[in-house]
C-alpha cells in the first residue's frame, strides 16, 4: 500500500471515529434527558402519593435538567463554531476554543451522568423511606 493511500485511510478512520464519538455522546445525553424526565414525573407522583412529601422535591431533577440543557448548549455552540471555521481569521483561536469546549463538554457530561445517578438514588431513597 502506498504511503499516500495509507494516509487517506487513516484520515478516513479518524473522521469516522470523530463522528462516532459525537454520535455516542448524543445518544448518551438523550438517555440522560429521558431518564431525568421520567424522574421528574416520578417525583411529582411521589409528592402526590405520599402526603408528607413536599412538592419541592421536584426541584432536584429540575436542577439536573438545567445542567443537561447547559451541556446541550455547549455542544451546540461548539458545533456552530466548527461549522463557521472557514469564516474565522485565526485558526489558532479556533484550536484554543475547540480544546477548551471539549474539556468543558467532557466535564459537564461526566457531571450530568453523576447528577442523574444522584437524582435516581435520591428517588429510590424517597420511595423506600416513605
Amino acid at each position: 500500500m502506498e504511503p499516500a493511500q495509507f494516509e487517506r485511510k487513516i484520515e478516513k478512520i479518524k473522521d469516522e471515529a470523530g463522528k462516532n464519538i459525537l454520535s455516542h455522546f448524543n445518544r448518551f445525553h438523550d438517555r440522560l434527558f429521558t431518564s431525568n424526565n421520567i424522574f421528574i414525573a416520578g417525583y411529582f407522583a411521589l409528592s402526590r402519593v405520599t402526603p408528607d412529601t413536599s412538592l419541592l422535591i421536584v426541584i432536584v431533577p429540575l436542577i439536573n435538567l438545567v445542567l443537561l440543557i447547559l451541556l446541550e448548549h455547549l455542544m451546540m455552540e461548539k458545533s456552530r463554531k466548527e461549522y463557521m471555521i472557514d469564516e474565522m481569521d485565526d485558526i489558532d483561536e479556533f484550536i484554543r476554543f475547540a480544546a477548551n469546549k471539549d474539556n468543558k463538554t467532557n466535564i459537564y457530561s461526566l457531571l450530568s451522568a453523576i447528577s442523574t445517578f444522584c437524582v435516581f438514588a435520591y428517588f429510590i431513597y424517597m420511595l423506600v423511606c416513605q
